[in-house]
């Protein structure tokens, strides 16, 4: 049986993360460089329509999310990252829903 596509989603995730955190020092965490270096690579498009890939948001996320303020981001602090990003694009997705209904029935 193969992996379902939430199944895979999941496993490029995991594999994704460990591929930047490969690149310098620990092998178990990233350096801001190396999150930046991620998100920027991995999800372009969704920064870019988040308005999120100004490098301060990435600075702010990283410290928001480096819960024991060690200066890097291990793979619990980085699903923080992800469920953050994932939560804003969810926010913006039902803006735009919300605006095509209203525009559709001359609600503005």
């Amino acid at each position: 049986m193969s992996d379902t596509p939430v199944e895979e989603s999941l496993f490029q995730i995991i594999h994704c993360f460990h591929h930047y955190a490969a690149r310098e020092g620990d092998l178990e965490t990233l350096s801001l460089e190396e999150l930046k270096a991620l998100l920027m690579d991995n999800v372009p498009r969704f920064m870019e329509k988040l308005g999120r890939n100004e490098p301060y948001y990435i600075s702010e996320l990283f410290r928001a999310a480096d819960k024991n303020k060690d200066n890097q981001i291990c793979f619990e602090e980085f699903l923080y990252i992800l469920g953050k990003l994932v939560k804003d694009y969810h926010l913006q997705y039902h803006r735009q829903l919300c605006a095509h209904y209203c525009a559709q029935h001359n609600l503005y």
